[in-house]
């Protein structure tokens, strides 16, 4: 196979911003905070004859299989961020930051009255007002809760930048960060699916432990300490997994051909997509193998996807609080696996040869033992045990199935659904969401691995003409389908102006236009203000802006 340099390099047609929000490359990008998977409007071109995806890469060109190893990139995006434990905590961290703190906005209003920014308003008034004011009572929870969520992603995802995080006024300890996060994330979910909490993690006993830790100085659970950034982060796994995940892809497409200097030559083996590989050569003592079909490879994707899914906190509770955050940054997971392997089975660098389920299930299961983490088989079984015996989720899948969807917190409910269905299909089939790239192109790319891609697209992907859309579903009504998908957006817009409203200078900023261009700007704000009104029983026009 010939690769052209404009349709994978990476160094052409950069036009997204580089921040945490976006898994983006120079071809296609997957945006967590709009939900939405995008492509080159070229790259869509050259994919509108394939119909349902690369089967038999045989049958197409060049220029076709590379276009489609972008989107088969950016749809592993999507998988991690609805698919991965990790990943699906960050996609509600966006819309948890305005359900934790709806009541307290809704008593800001009470109070202080339609005045933008908060953060603003908290900085030039605070240290006028006594601290058990009543609009003071509820603007501390609003922005600690709000940065909490914050500063834990940053953690999170681009450790190496955190020292500012760890600087801010508002920053209490990474211990602080990650309890905040994960209770609000499971206290999301039990509000739509386990109002009782009879099943799901029960976050609200977790305060007494936390604070225990931070009475007795533990490390990462005091105020003002010096935390440990971890050198690996989100972002690095997220980027690695789906860039070599592709260049699998492409390696067994051009029937074994592509060499490691044709990926190096198209400049797809450096910075974010390559560090974490760069870590794992180092940390499992190993050297580079001859190609990307290597069983050292497959190792390689296989910690990736060990690292994305930690299992404390959800799906299982919380098993040892003071080795919490090392049981769940994933930058820290995925080290302490490379040490594995080094020090204890070094054996397992040739072990996988035909990246089989069982090969996946051995291996996976030991690592995680290793480290003392239940592993990503169980994480799948204990969603598939609420599938069968909890009766909310058997009616949220049923949702699912119709694509119709109750409107009370509909992303939400949408988004965990993807969550499930995901886990069930992993259990059943973990070494196709291991190493999709291997079965996807060559002598595996079989009816059922094409199945399992065209089931698990992204729910919602913009078009040649730049606008987002929902995708075909051939199985389900096409009004629920357009229902659905209006519905979603009119939430996503709540959150954006709810985010807005707490940290964004200004006024209101109503362009939309990443969303659809057929509409006036005019429309857009119209829509949004509607909808935000709704939500908060106030038009975002009657704010007060704070210089």
């Amino acid at each position: 196979m010939k690769l052209r340099y404009e349709l994978l390099s990476d160094e052409q047609h950069v036009n997204y911003p580089v921040d945490y929000k976006n898994c983006f490359n120079a071809r296609g990008l997957y945006h967590s905070m709009q939900f939405v998977l995008r492509l080159r409007p070229d790259l869509h071109k050259l994919l509108e004859s394939t119909q349902n995806g690369i089967h038999d890469s045989s049958k197409y060109d060049s220029d076709t299989i590379q276009a489609f190893s972008t989107y088969f990139h950016e749809t592993i995006h999507w998988w991690q961020h609805i698919g991965s434990t990790s990943g699906f905590l960050l996609s509600l961290s966006y819309p948890a930051q305005c359900h934790i703190n709806f009541p307290f906005l809704k008593e800001y209003i009470q109070h202080t009255g339609p005045k933008k920014p908060i953060i603003k308003y908290n900085e030039k008034y605070a240290k006028d007002f006594h601290p058990t004011d009543k609009e003071f009572l509820a603007i501390n929870p609003i922005l600690n809760n709000f940065h909490d969520i914050e500063f834990f992603k940053s953690l999170l995802i681009q450790p190496k930048s955190a020292n500012s995080v760890v600087n801010d006024d508002l920053f209490e300890s990474v211990g602080h960060s990650f309890h905040i996060t994960y209770s609000s994330f499971v206290s999301l979910l039990s509000s739509i699916v386990d109002r009782e909490v009879k099943f799901m993690p029960k976050g609200y006993a977790w305060d007494e432990k936390f604070k225990n830790l931070t009475d007795k100085k533990i490390k990462n659970h005091c105020y003002g300490e010096s935390a440990y950034i971890c050198p690996i982060g989100l972002i690095d796994l997220f980027e690695g997994q789906a860039r070599f995940s592709q260049m699998q892809y492409l390696y067994f497409a051009s029937n074994k051909e592509l060499t490691w200097s044709d990926f190096e030559k198209l400049g797809m083996l450096k910075g974010v997509y390559y560090s974490a590989f760069e870590t794992f050569l180092t940390l499992t003592d190993s050297e580079k193998p001859l190609n990307v079909g290597s069983p050292l490879i497959a190792l390689y994707l296989l910690i990736l996807d060990l690292s994305i899914n930690p299992a404390e906190g959800f799906p299982f509770d919380i098993m040892n609080y003071e080795e919490f955050i090392n049981s769940t940054h994933p930058g820290i997971r995925f080290m302490n696996l490379c040490k594995v392997i080094k020090n204890k089975h070094p054996e397992f660098k040739e072990a996988i040869i035909d990246f089989s389920s069982s090969e996946y299930y051995l291996i996976s299961t030991t690592l995680s033992r290793s480290i003392e983490s239940p592993s990503t088989l169980d994480v799948c079984n204990k969603i598939c045990n609420w599938l069968e015996n909890e009766e909310s989720i058997i009616e949220l899948m049923k949702e699912e199935q119709n694509f119709d969807y109750k409107p009370e917190n509909q992303p939400i409910r949408l988004l965990f659904s993807q969550f499930i269905k995901y886990q069930k299909s992993k259990k059943e089939n973990p070494a196709f969401f291991c190493w999709p790239g291997a079965f996807c192109a060559g002598n595996k790319a079989t009816e059922e691995s094409l199945r399992l891609f065209l089931e698990h697209q992204a729910l919602f992907s913009d078009k040649a003409d730049g606008d987002i859309y929902p995708r075909d579903f051939p199985d389900k009504v096409p009004t629920n389908i357009q229902k659905t998908f209006d519905t979603f957006y009119n939430w996503i817009a709540t959150y954006d102006l709810c985010r807005q409203w707490i940290v964004s200078e200004g006024k209101f900023d109503y362009n939309y236009f990443w969303l659809s261009s057929k509409h006036s700007i005019r429309d857009m704000e119209s829509w949004a203000r509607h909808h935000f009104k709704l939500a908060y029983g106030i038009d975002p026009i009657e704010f007060e802006i704070i210089s």
